[in-house]
């Protein structure tokens, strides 16, 4: 660009404005600055409008309450220009100059303050230096800052939001000092709401549009004048009556998928347990099963469409998809799933980590999906309307999902494991693990044990009931919705964002990958961006399915809603597939661990084949929806858990077990064959001499000496047959 014909016209000072000014003064670049607060409008440049008229006049977060000439440009990120870049971005990108790292951090606390620093990647200590050099760009003094920190003391919850009514007129070291969200802050001539804004952009849009109220990404608020006329407590109390409905920030369903046997008898080895009974023995659900989970206040849902979302979610699949995922029967035994809810004692969900308070959540329901492949999958459906920030939903998922210690320390202590991913205590539905107990063997958290009931069991030897094995390891798998405006911004930006793959790969605390070709291989794999512009994100490991949003009409309404139906199924036929081909890998391992030249039971071979084909034609599909996007997701998702490698897999394995039990089944035929025609051996003399007897012995009206001897000898053949044919079938038994 020709940078002699060039002027820019600098808006409200902020710390941003103050880097473009030194940015503009580095290049040697006009402009004019009259120290304007924030706010500024172009009005204040009516002069200068004028003067430079034959430039290309650039202005910088001015409210244009005039009408610009038409060699005027601007530069701007607030209302209709949000979904912009960074003002200081504009200006680099205008001048021909790449940002520093400085001032992306500028830029992001610009656009999105601390939540999208932390997003970009800032430490704790950078945010500290923005946040105060920005406070004091502002005019906010020492004075102010210890005033701030009295005022929050005095802040009160309503309808969900955080409220303060504050002497002050600068808002920011109130902001920056208390992190929970919604916040509502006011005073005489300011009024600023911070959270997630769509319901007052909606609300206030003729405000907007006279320039009355502005917006950025994550606050709103009003113009003195405008506040003048209102006053800033009547448009409090009506925000405040608007909100009565609460928002969701994030949704959390932790799945546990397990295998169950009925204990047939006491379990002392397990590989063994499996050999001596048959699939079809240990793995049945039927009315038993179902009258002791009612005990355990199980109740059986029967799938029915009573609303728009029910026809959506079971309409979005094939039908012979829908035949074996959605039960629209009622209950009865032979078919592929059956699905469960509890009826709840408490609603909420308490997770305690070292360090932290607890995090409280609400427990919007638990589930129970059973497979005739002898696999179970236990859901906790968890909402969010209280922690906001990209490092609380983290440890959110990372912690609650937890199963049982993966790593003691000395003397089977868990305190070592308790300072890295494992909870001090998860207390659900009113039971709660502390993962105190001396462990010297996997043991299931209590309250998963306590809430599936007493059908199930880990003990071993209690006849009748179902024995349970965690089948995967010490995590349950997460799927995960997170509406955060700022981090999806910065995830459009760049997918290699250090929280992007925390968040997928459900690291809370740092990331576990440490090399940069290998970040960007696996979040590349994990990442799907079909929504990229529009915000949404989607990330698929082998122990989560992720998804990250604007929090807005669409996130919370249409979003959220697909996750918790139609993704949920997705993600449930995925699970029970790689949970069934570990069940089945451990069957064909147990079944043909031959000790001793012990022969494998053949019948038991050819039931777990049969329960194989029954897996693989009502579990396994290759395509479940003609929509792009489910086959798409699907088709990542089944590559990444390396389900169909693992199909394959299993195929050869079965399949030679299964041929090595036609061959033993054809051995065993022709085995008897040759025993009968043994046998036949030795029954031919008998034979020869009933036949002959029977013609030869008797005259017409006696019986001569020679017959008398016939006689004997067929009655000597009668008398020792039956044990030539004992000791013969003794010998061979032998062999």
């Amino acid at each position: 660009m020709n940078r002699d014909k060039i002027v820019f016209l600098l808006g409200g000072y902020d710390l941003e404005m103050m880097a473009i000014k030194k940015i503009l003064k580095h290049e040697q670049i006009e402009f004019v600055d009259t120290n304007l607060l924030w706010g500024a409008k172009l009005s204040e440049y009516k002069n200068e409008l004028d003067r430079f008229r034959d430039y290309r006049i650039y202005g910088i977060e001015l409210e244009e309450d005039i009408t610009p000439p038409k060699n005027y440009y601007r530069i701007d990120h607030h209302n209709d220009f949000w979904a912009k870049e960074a003002s200081i971005i504009q200006v680099l990108k205008l001048l021909g100059k790449k940002a520093t790292r400085e001032q992306e951090l500028i830029a992001q606390n610009d656009i999105g303050h601390i939540e999208a620093m932390r997003c970009f990647g800032a430490t704790e200590d950078e945010i500290k230096e923005i946040r105060k050099r920005d406070r004091t760009a502002q005019g906010v003094t020492p004075q102010d800052e210890n005033i701030a920190l009295e005022e929050i003391k005095n802040i009160k919850e309503e309808n969900g939001i955080y409220i303060l009514e504050t002497s002050l007129d600068k808002f920011s070291p109130i902001v920056d000092n208390f992190q929970k969200r919604p916040l509502l802050l006011y005073s005489n001539s300011s009024l600023t709401y911070y959270g997630n804004i769509d319901f007052l952009k909606n609300h206030y849009k003729e405000q907007v549009e006279k320039n009355q109220a502005y917006h950025g990404r994550g606050f709103f608020g009003f113009d003195s004048k405008y506040i003048g006329l209102v006053s800033s407590k009547k448009l409090a109390k009506e925000i405040i009556e608007m909100k009565k409905e609460k928002s969701i920030i994030s949704y959390h369903n932790f799945m546990f998928p397990f295998r169950f046997d009925k204990v047939i008898d006491k379990i002392e080895d397990k590989h063994e347990f499996y050999r001596e009974y048959s699939f079809d023995k240990r793995v049945k659900i039927d009315n038993d099963l179902k009258k002791g989970l009612k005990q355990d206040k199980w109740e059986y849902q029967k799938f029915e469409v009573k609303n728009s979302l029910d026809y959506n979610e079971i309409v979005y699949f094939y039908d012979f998809v829908k035949d074996s995922l959605f039960n629209t029967q009622e209950f009865k035994e032979g078919a592929t799933s059956y699905y469960f809810e509890k009826k709840l004692d408490d609603t909420t969900i308490e997770l305690k980590i070292k360090g932290k308070e607890p995090y409280i959540l609400t427990l919007e329901g638990i589930n129970l999906r059973l497979f005739d492949t002898g696999v179970g999958i236990l859901s906790f459906e968890i909402e969010n309307y209280t922690y906001n920030q990209i490092d609380d939903i983290l440890k959110i998922n990372d912690y609650g999902r937890r199963v049982y210690p993966q790593f003691l320390g000395e003397g089977f202590n868990t305190e070592a494991t308790k300072y890295i991913f494992l909870p001090e205590f998860i207390k659900i539905n009113g039971i709660t693990e502390a993962f105190d107990t001396k462990y010297t063997e996997i043991k299931i958290a209590k309250y998963i044990t306590d809430i599936l009931g007493k059908s199930f069991t880990t003990n071993r030897t209690k006849k009748d009931k179902h024995y349970i094995q965690s089948i995967i390891d010490d995590r349950m798998f997460v799927l995960c919705w997170y509406g955060n405006n700022a981090f999806s911004s910065c995830i459009k930006e760049n997918i290699e964002n250090k929280n992007w793959y925390r968040y997928v790969f459900v690291d809370g605390n740092d990331i576990t990958v440490q090399d940069k070709k290998m970040h960007k291989e696996l979040i590349e794999k994990a990442t799907y961006k079909r929504w990229n512009n529009y915000g949404t994100f989607f990330g698929i490991t082998r122990y989560s399915f992720m998804v990250l949003s604007n929090r807005d009409y669409f996130g919370e309404k249409i979003l959220l809603n697909h996750i918790k139906t139609i993704y949920y199924q997705m993600v449930i036929l995925l699970l029970v597939q790689r949970a069934s081909l570990l069940r089945f890998s451990d069957e064909i391992t147990a079944i043909s661990d031959v000790r001793g030249g012990e022969i494998p039971s053949v019948e038991n071979i050819s039931i777990l084949y049969k329960n194989y084909l029954r897996f693989v034609n009502k579990l396994y599909f290759k395509e479940i929806t003609a929509q792009d996007q489910g086959i798409e997701l699907y088709d990542k998702a089944i590559d990444i858990m390396n389900i169909k490698r693992d199909i394959e897999d299993l195929r050869q394995e079965i399949g030679s077990l299964n041929s090595y039990a036609f061959l033993e089944q054809e051995r065993e035929e022709k085995e008897q064959m040759n025993q009968l025609t043994r046998l036949g051996t030795f029954l031919i003399p008998p034979t020869l001499v009933a036949g002959f007897f029977g013609m030869n012995v008797f005259g017409k009206n006696s019986l001569d000496i020679e017959g008398i001897w016939w006689l004997v000898g067929a009655i000597v053949a009668t008398i020792i047959s039956p044990s030539i044919v004992k000791l013969f079938m003794e010998k061979e038994t032998k062999k």
